[in-house]
C-alpha cells in the first residue's frame, strides 16, 4: 500500500517508464512504425511536462490558505490547458506524426496523471490531518 507522496510519485513514473519501455520494445521489433512510436513518445512527454507544472504548483500552494490554493490550481489548470493545447497544436503543424497514436498517448498519458495527482492531493490532507491530530 501506498504511505505517503514519495511512494505514489515513484510508482507513477514507474508505470510511466514500464510503458515507454513497452512500446520501445515494439518499435524495436518491428510491430510498431517509427511514426507511430515518435507520437507516442512526443504525446507522453508533452502529458509529463503538463504533469510536473501541475504538481509544481499544487505543492508550492497546498500549505498556503485555500483562497491561494484555489487560485494556483484552477489558474494552474487553464494555464496547463491553454500550454497543452498549444504544444499540440506546434507539434501537429511542425512534426510528422501519427494523430491517433499521438492522441491516444496524450489521453492515455493525461488521465494517468491526473488519476496520480488525485491521490497526491488525498495523500496530504490525510497526512496534513494526521498530523493535525497528533497535536
Amino acid at each position: 500500500m501506498i504511505k505517503n507522496e514519495k511512494q505514489l510519485l515513484a510508482l507513477g513514473f514507474f508505470v510511466s517508464l514500464v510503458v515507454l519501455l513497452a512500446v520501445a520494445f515494439l518499435y524495436f521489433n518491428l510491430v510498431v512504425s517509427k511514426v507511430i512510436f515518435k507520437s507516442i513518445i512526443f504525446g507522453s512527454f508533452i502529458s509529463i511536462i503538463n504533469f510536473l507544472i501541475g504538481l509544481s504548483l499544487v505543492k508550492y500552494s497546498i500549505n498556503k490558505s485555500e483562497k491561494i490554493f484555489l487560485i494556483s490550481l484552477w489558474g494552474g489548470m487553464l494555464f496547463r490547458l491553454i500550454f497543452g493545447l498549444s504544444l499540440v497544436l506546434i507539434s501537429f503543424i511542425f512534426l510528422e506524426i501519427s494523430t491517433y497514436g499521438f492522441i491516444f498517448s496524450i489521453l492515455f498519458f493525461h488521465i494517468f496523471y491526473l488519476i496520480i495527482e488525485i491521490f497526491y492531493l488525498d495523500l496530504r490532507r490525510k497526512n496534513r490531518f494526521d498530523v493535525s491530530k497528533q497535536s
